[in-house]
């Protein structure tokens, strides 16, 4: 019997908790993965990057971007003169 009680008592304080756990992440969304990996990471020049572009060189991409924007420019005045 005595048995018993404690193993209602285990139970009832499981449940308990799984409840109280539910009613205090009620309304939240899980924050993703990227967010809660990165949050454990020290803050270094690597770590500032977006996730998985870690070994781009984010400066060569700015850079073709930019020459792109330049020669949509100039192929738009050509065109349109």
């Amino acid at each position: 019997m005595l048995a018993l009680q404690i193993f209602g008592g285990v139970a009832t304080a499981i449940a308990m908790a799984i409840l109280l756990e539910l009613w205090l992440k009620r309304g939240k969304a899980p924050r993703p993965l990227a967010e809660r990996m990165r949050s454990g990471m020290k803050e270094t020049a690597d770590t500032k990057k977006p996730l998985g572009m870690e070994a781009t060189d984010l400066e060569s991409v700015e850079r073709a971007q930019r020459l792109s924007e330049i020669s949509a420019l100039k192929t738009k005045n050509v065109l349109f003169k």
